[in-house]
This record gives structure tokens, C-alpha cells and sequence, in this order.
């Protein structure tokens, strides 16, 4: 699928009705990775009872086979165990990264502990070993979360003891070291092998038993704040239960994870975070001590984040834009790690060029994508384009806007929305020379439990296990970060990290605080603080 020619066609019509009026924008030429392949087919995998000689850094010999990695892959489940049935909350995959410590590194979106509501998601983690020639995985131990980078979906779950309670011995684990690489090392077209299980909620699942898929690496993408590429895309198409599977190239190096925006079993998984990006992590969890308590911040995500109406829940995923001034030349370099080069949501007034690029997924074939571009909100008709889709299931669409003069892009605030059939998928912002509308929370509300589009679903009680907070905000484009404390009877009681603005430019939002019990009686104070300025105060009396 290409653009070039509906977009030079709208080009062409709008020079004819006068180019020299700054509202009237020439859209260039798109480019994508979308070309179509044939989707690569999983295979059951038969672990032997002997592995070769693995390293735990460098190159790993040519002996490692799928066979022989499949022993540091393992399924992770999260399970509600506080009824009198026990049930699986959601479920993914992981690799062990240090067998002596018990550490498993995944995707952050499986083990958060809280649900959309706000609510506690489960009352534990068991660790399902793959043992035997493509047997179901079985639940051999419990593990705790310990470690994150929400911005990245990392996670590091640390095993405290087998499933029967019993304290946990490295010994019974899989003695399979994991040799450690760099996706630095690793081009466009080179083969991958990606491990994960088929997931206990695919309807059309028979077995559990892990699973490899023969890919290769497709796109890459980046993003603010990072130099190298933060996403990787596969020719790969896995159930969602390989989330937070191991991705590793032909010689047995580990090279990524799996990952998705949010934990969705509709949806299938393409996308690897590079797994340098989380040394630092893995690092940090290894000096932690075994009785280290980590605590998640409670707040919005996706799709409640600054949507009026919950997303269309069809399989199909949109990323959040991304902008930049510049982007490589793909004429003659086709192993690029980056389409975009200097990823940034603020410009200088005079910028001419305004590139942008997003990953789609699960786009149907004919299905309309619309990209519906505004100024300070209002609707610009000869930016925005539609166009369907016949491309592959994932993609890397990239492309940008200019104006033929020199005067430059308008200064305002550019938002980019982008509609799959109808329904709007993500969107975000970039400001051009001036910005004139500073981040401002407002209409604060509190309650206990939160709906399915980011509104209070229930009022405030001193007898709930948390308590969030409800607000509307504007002038958020330029937010790059976010954080809040929460004080009790005037005690500091959390103080939460910071956290990349998961939300919109406008829009609603809500945090929370999570308690081991009830919030109790007594007065709460909320402060948030955006980019480290306190930008709204809120206060609830429990009685």
C-alpha cells in the first residue's frame, strides 16, 4: 500500500487554489514498511533433559538450539486467589535472566496488580516451567514483582518458593544461562526466533506448550529521550500470549522482549523492546534485597487516558505519534534503525517540516485509516487524509507535512488523530513556536473504583482498599512528565516515580493510592505535579 499518489493528487489540488495562504498545506509522501508477507507459522517445542554449554555474556555458540533456549523461557499467570475458585487474571510469557536470584524479566502490561477499575488484579504469580518433549507448562512456583520501567513494559518478578510453599532453591531451576546481546547488533532482515505460549484465553488454543516462530526484523522505531531504536517490529504475527516472550537471533543471544501497548488477548503480538534498554533494570533488581516490597502507581492508562469513549476493543492497535524535524533518507539505506531522526514534540517558530510515524496492528484489509490533523482545534481539511488499508497486519507508517514558503508551519498547536474505521485510535500532539496554554488540571472529584472510560464509578469510602482521583485537563501537549504524593492526616503516605504523560492534550485523567487493607478515616491530600510543577491540590475527609 502506498499514499504517494492520493497524496500528490491533493498536493497538486491544493497549489491550484492558491499555496501562498499558510492554512492551505502540502502533505508529502508517505512511507511505510507495509509491504505484505506471509505470517510465520509457531512450532511446538520438545525440551531435552541435557542442554549444550551456554555463556552468560557475549556470543553464545551455534549449539544453542530452539530446543535448548526453550528451557529459560517460562508462562507467568497471574491468579485471583482470594475467592473460593481461584482464577487466572491474565497470563503471558517471560525469560529468566538469572536463575541463581529467581529472576524473570517480562512485559510490565501482564503483572500489573491493579485492574482498570483500580482494584487489586490478583493475589499472586505463579511461574508455569516447561518441562518435557511440547508438554503444558506446569505451575511449579510463586514470585513477586519487584521491579518496573512502565515507560519501557518492563517488569522483574523475583521467585520466593515453589507452588507448594516450600522456599525456593536455584537448584530446581533450569541451570540454561541466558546469554545477554544488544538489538544494536541487530539489522533489518536479519532472522529472529521468538518463544512465547499461545495463551489460556485464545478460544482456539489446544495446547499450552511453548512455542518458536521463525522471523525476521522488520522495522525499527524510536522515541524521545532515547538514541537508539525503543521498538522493534517482527514479520511475525503471535498470539498474545508470547507477550513478554524472548526474542532471540540465530546464534541463541537474547536480543528483546515481546511486548504490547496494554494487555489485550484480541490483539496479536509484532512488536520487541530492545533488551539493552533494560540492563539498567535487570541490574537494579539483582542488588535488591529478598525482602523488598515494590509498590506500582495506580493511575489511568489506555484506553481510559484522556478518551471520551472507550476504545473499539476489535484487535486493531494504533501507537501514539511521534514527531520529529527530520527523518533518514530510506532511498538507499534500507537497514535504518530509525525512519525518524530527532524525535520531539516542541519546535521552533520557521520549522517548514513536520514529520511524523506510527505503528499499526490488526488493520484489517479495505478498512479506513484517517489521519485528521488541527490547529488550536480546529479541523485542517487539506492536511488531513484518508485511505484504505492493504498493507501487512503490522507497520510502520511514517510521513509529514510542509508548506512550499519560507515563512514556516503556523506556530500553534498541531494534534494528529488517528481514526481506523470510525473509531479514533491514539493521538497526540506538537507545538509549533509559541505555547501559550500551560498544563491545568481542574474539576478535581474522588471515588474507590473508576469505569471503562476513566470516570468515577463509585463514591469515596473509608472502608475501600484505595482511593483515586478524578480530573479534567488541558494545555497537557507540552507534558512530558507526571507525579504525585499523597498525604494522610498530613504524613507523607506515597510519593509516586515519574511517569512519561501517558495521556492526551485534553482530556481526563485519573491517579489513585492503593492501601495493603482500607484507606481509613481521616483527611487525604492529593498534589500532582506536572513536569515538577505543583499543578493541582485536592483534598477528601473520611469519615
Amino acid at each position: 500500500m502506498t499514499r504517494i499518489t492520493l497524496l500528490a493528487l491533493l498536493a497538486f489540488a491544493i497549489i491550484l487554489s492558491g499555496c501562498e495562504r499558510t492554512s492551505e498545506l502540502i502533505p508529502g509522501g508517505a512511507q511505510s514498511d507495509n509491504t505484505s508477507s506471509a505470517t510465520a507459522i509457531p512450532t511446538a517445542i520438545a525440551i531435552p533433559s541435557t542442554v549444550g554449554t551456554g555463556t552468560t555474556s557475549g556470543t553464545p555458540t551455534p549449539s544453542l538450539t530452539d530446543h535448548e533456549l526453550a528451557r529459560s523461557v517460562v508462562q507467568i499467570q497471574t491468579i485471583d486467589a482470594t475467592k473460593a475458585i481461584a482464577r487466572t487474571v491474565r497470563d503471558g510469557s517471560g525469560v529468566i535472566v538469572d536463575h541463581k536470584a529467581g529472576l524473570i524479566l517480562t512485559s510490565y502490561d501482564i503483572v500489573n496488580p491493579y485492574l482498570s477499575t483500580g482494584e487489586d488484579a490478583y493475589s499472586m504469580i505463579g511461574i508455569g516451567i516447561n518441562i518435557g518433549d511440547g508438554n503444558e507448562p506446569k505451575l511449579e512456583y510463586l514470585a513477586q514483582l519487584i521491579a518496573v520501567d512502565i515507560e519501557l513494559n518492563f517488569a522483574i518478578l523475583r521467585i520466593t518458593q515453589d507452588y507448594q510453599g516450600m522456599a525456593f532453591s536455584s537448584e530446581t531451576l533450569s541451570s540454561q544461562r541466558t546469554a545477554l546481546g544488544t538489538a544494536n547488533t541487530v539489522n533489518i532482515g536479519d532472522k529472529l526466533r521468538l518463544f512465547g505460549h499461545p495463551g489460556l484465553k485464545k478460544p482456539s488454543a489446544q495446547s499450552q506448550a511453548l512455542t518458536v516462530t521463525s522471523g525476521s526484523l522488520k522495522a525499527a522505531q524510536g522515541a524521545y529521550n532515547y538514541e537508539n531504536a525503543t521498538i522493534l517490529l517482527a514479520d511475525a504475527q503471535l498470539s498474545y500470549g508470547s507477550n513478554g516472550g524472548p526474542v532471540f537471533d540465530r546464534l541463541g543471544t537474547l536480543i528483546g522482549i515481546l511486548t504490547s501497548r496494554n494487555y489485550d488477548v484480541s490483539k496479536y503480538v509484532s512488536q520487541i523492546r530492545p533488551i539493552n534498554l533494560a540492563f539498567e533494570l535487570i541490574e537494579g533488581a539483582q542488588n535488591l534485597t529478598t525482602d523488598f516490597k515494590f509498590s506500582a502507581p495506580l493511575y489511568a492508562s489506555e484506553p481510559a487516558a484522556g478518551f471520551d469513549s472507550p476504545i473499539t476493543n476489535d484487535g486493531v492497535s494504533v501507537s501514539k505519534p511521534l514527531f520529529a524535524e527530520h527523518s533518514h533518507d530510506h532511498s538507499h539505506d534500507h537497514s535504518s534503525a530509525n525512519p525518524l531522526m530527532d524525535y520531539k514534540f516542541v519546535f521552533d517558530s520557521g520549522t517548514t517540516e513536520l514529520h511524523f510515524e506510527f505503528l499499526v496492528q490488526g488493520v484489517p484489509p479495505g478498512a479506513i485509516i484517517e489521519e485528521r490533523w488541527f490547529l488550536d482545534g480546529v479541523l485542517q481539511d487539506s492536511l488531513s487524509s484518508s485511505y484504505p488499508w492493504s498493507g501487512s497486519n503490522s507497520s510502520l507508517i511514517s510521513d509529514r507535512i510542509t508548506v512550499p514558503s519560507t515563512n514556516g508551519l503556523p506556530d500553534g498547536r498541531w494534534r494528529l488523530e488517528i481514526w481506523v474505521d470510525e473509531a479514533m485510535r491514539s493521538t497526540r500532539t506538537a507545538i509549533v513556536g509559541r505555547n501559550s496554554d500551560q498544563p491545568t488540571m481542574f474539576d478535581p472529584e474522588f471515588g474507590s473504583l473508576a469505569n471503562d472510560i476513566g470516570q468515577s464509578a463509585m463514591a469515596p469510602s473509608v472502608s475501600a482498599e484505595q482511593i483515586l482521583l478524578f480530573l479534567r485537563y488541558t494545555g497537557m501537549g507540552s507534558a512530558d512528565m507526571v507525579r504525585w504524593d499523597v498525604y494522610h492526616e498530613g504524613t507523607l503516605a506515597y510519593e509516586s516515580p515519574k511517569l512519561q504523560w501517558p495521556g492526551t492534550d485534553a482530556g481526563k485523567f485519573w491517579i489513585g493510592y492503593s492501601t495493603p487493607n482500607s484507606v481509613g478515616a481521616g483527611r487525604w491530600v492529593f498534589e500532582i505535579f506536572v513536569n515538577d510543577v505543583l499543578t493541582l491540590e485536592a483534598a477528601w475527609e473520611g469519615t
